[in-house]
């Protein structure tokens, strides 16, 4: 849910709902600033108004980037968007997993202030460039060091051979399977 207490967009993270068998009741909220990601906690009673906003989420297409500027396309509509880098999501680290044409998402209010952040998917597909070699040939599977064709490293089991596609988690930069 997505509101605005005093005309500023906040984005509700968790809540509770208590009170005293004679008071009234008291809805604890845990928010975060839709545009700086600051986060507050906040008290509301049964009388309190507020103004519920809509939080659209759309896909859209990574073209490229220039300086601090990433170009995104909507697929549907052609319209290309320029977010700055420091509107990714998570840390700047993940930028390095960005590769031309990936789908990621675009989090907006609508009708204002507009588009607030940008994130990865959850998991994307990259082909393996190379592998480091193990000394010791260990039983079972073990995990290697291998380099990404976008030059990344990761740790991948050593089942894997040079040419494969392998799926990568981007939230913990681990290795799920193959693509």
């Amino acid at each position: 849910m997505t509101f605005s207490p005093a005309k500023a967009p906040t984005i509700v993270v968790s809540r509770d709902h208590g009170g005293t068998a004679r008071g009234q009741a008291v809805i604890k909220l845990n928010l975060k600033h839709a545009v700086s990601g600051i986060k507050s906690k906040k008290r509301f009673c049964n009388n309190d108004m507020l103004e519920v906003l809509l939080l659209v989420q759309n896909q859209y297409q990574y073209l490229y980037s220039d300086g601090d500027t990433a170009h995104l396309l909507n697929m549907q509509t052609y319209e290309e968007l320029t977010m700055n880098i420091n509107m990714l999501e998570s840390s700047k680290d993940k930028l390095l997993y960005l590769e031309v044409n990936m789908e990621v998402t675009v989090q907006s209010l609508e009708p204002e202030p507009g588009p607030l952040s940008w994130r990865l998917p959850a998991r994307h597909t990259y082909k393996v460039k190379s592998l480091m070699d193990r000394i010791a040939k260990d039983r079972g599977t073990t995990y290697v060091t291998g380099t990404l064709e976008n030059g990344i490293q990761a740790q991948i089991p050593n089942f894997i051979k040079p040419g494969e596609n392998v799926v990568i988690d981007l939230m913990w930069l681990t290795y799920i399977g193959r693509a």
